[in-house]
């Protein structure tokens, strides 16, 4: 019987957060399931722009479900930059717990603000319209699922779309974001979530509840729930350390590599550039070889290494090493107009471009490098597509994935910090020529590719629908 998905990947618009998702909604939705999102209004764009196939293998929109718009308003996202723990921020957590009042929530209007009290509204006014069978949520959205399930008992599946230590479980990271509120709001929380036991002293005439007594609850107690769910995090366990061994409700699954890039820019500006991948005998057009640089969606994270990492590609560009070559730089929309690159922009093999078709660039016949910022998403599609690339590590968990390539005999990585328009050239150089590391990114290109076949991420998801409640 077709079951209902509700995703929730992220409340921040981090789409590496997002995007592997998308893959399992699509599975999903191929067997007859029906899937929708949720999210604030800055995350609505990355769902729009991929439209899914049903089962009858049309694309279809997905139904998006705006939350917390009071509390993150359209364009919060452009206004925040810093790591996802700097980001997180316990607003919008009142308003799932108050949510937890449904109709009693009027009895609370003049005791709450007034956004805090409409954005509770809508959120109960979405789980309920939605009524979802599973909510496929994230790690860094741990705090917000384990509510959502105390409150309207909606089973959950965590999607950790980043390569964790195994203590830093989504258990450790509810304690964590738990840690931001006193005591007396710990209180609060838990009672509303056990509002149930309240709710019998409103109906029996009482006109208020004492919602900050003490609930005698233990932290470790409150989120042992999370410790239950099953966790899918999209890579291949080869790319892992072999010695982590994070527990049986931890699954390492398919490594989620869309089939097409998001629709909401016109792929073809880039057709002159790109040589597709041919059938075998088909001639060529003998298009320039590409090199391809990015540092990711978030690039104002990081934008003076980003910054510094453009500048010194575009210089490499003027070298006779080069000549042949067509760099792509993936800028973002606030950098690719900046007055920094007027002076490369005469150059006629630079293209500076705010948004490019990675999925497309990252498998076309003619890319010979990439040059990524080292985020997971990004070195996923690498190696999938078993493309020559060097990771610059920004930030972030960055470093952390570049060190498990080093120990799966894959040595591509260089600090930021040295680089200069000869370093990058003589890194792509020896790029080249390291028969090594090209063999051994083979061997780990063929798993991904395996792996992603087999898509055991979706199985798993499968399973807990099937023992989902009616």
């Amino acid at each position: 019987m077709p079951k209902t998905i509700f995703f929730w990947p992220d409340v921040y618009k981090e789409q590496g957060h997002w995007l592997p998702t998308l893959k399992w909604a699509e599975d999903l939705s191929k067997l007859g399931h029906s899937i929708k999102y949720m999210g604030i209004l800055d995350c609505k764009g990355v769902v729009d722009a991929y439209p899914i196939k049903d089962s009858n293998d049309t694309l279809v929109p997905i139904p998006f479900s705006p939350i917390f718009q009071n509390t993150y308003p359209l364009g919060y996202t452009t206004e925040c930059h810093t790591s996802p723990n700097e980001r997180w921020r316990p607003d919008h957590i009142w308003a799932i717990a108050y949510s937890a009042l449904g109709a009693d929530l009027v009895n609370y209007k003049d005791k709450l603000n007034k956004n805090l009290y409409e954005d509770a509204q809508n959120f109960r006014a979405a789980m309920t319209s939605v009524n979802p069978d599973l909510l496929v949520s994230g790690y860094f959205t741990s705090l917000e699922s384990l509510l959502i399930h105390k409150i309207y008992g909606v089973n959950v599946v965590i999607s950790t779309t980043y390569l964790r230590h195994p203590s830093e479980d989504p258990a450790m990271r509810a304690i964590q974001n738990l840690m931001a509120f006193s005591p007396t709001e710990y209180f609060k929380l838990v009672n509303l979530c056990r509002y149930g036991n309240l709710k019998a002293a409103l109906a029996a005439g009482e006109d208020s509840v004492d919602l900050l007594q003490d609930p005698e609850v233990e932290m470790e107690e409150f989120v042992s729930d999370l410790e239950t769910f099953d966790e899918l995090i999209p890579c291949p366990r080869d790319y892992e350390y072999a010695h982590y061994n994070p527990g049986e409700k931890v699954h390492y699954v398919e490594p989620c590599i869309l089939d097409r890039d998001l629709g909401s820019n016109d792929s073809s500006l880039f057709d002159d550039l790109i040589e597709d991948t041919i059938e075998e005998n088909e001639p060529t057009e003998n298009k320039e070889k590409i090199i391809f640089v990015t540092a990711g969606s978030q690039v104002l994270d990081y934008e003076g290494k980003a910054r510094h990492l453009f500048h010194c590609m575009c210089e490499a560009m003027k070298s006779a090493e080069l000549s042949g070559y067509h760099l792509i730089i993936g800028m973002g929309k606030k950098l690719v107009d900046d007055y920094e690159w007027d002076e490369f922009r005469t150059m006629s093999n630079i293209t500076f471009a705010d948004w490019v078709p990675q999925r497309r660039i990252l498998k076309a016949d003619n890319l010979e490098f990439a040059l990524i910022h080292g985020g997971l998403a990004t070195i996923k599609e690498c190696v999938y597509n078993n493309k020559k690339f060097l990771i610059l590590p920004l930030g972030k968990d960055q470093i952390d994935n570049a060190l498990r390539l080093r120990k799966y005999g894959i040595n591509n990585t260089l600090p930021i910090e040295k680089i200069s328009p000869k370093v990058l050239i003589d890194a792509i150089v020896k790029l080249k020529s390291d028969r090594k590391s090209r063999r051994n990114l083979k061997k780990l290109s063929d798993v991904f590719q395996s792996v992603e076949t087999e898509s055991p991420g979706t199985q798993v998801l499968l399973d807990n629908l099937n023992t989902a409640q009616p």
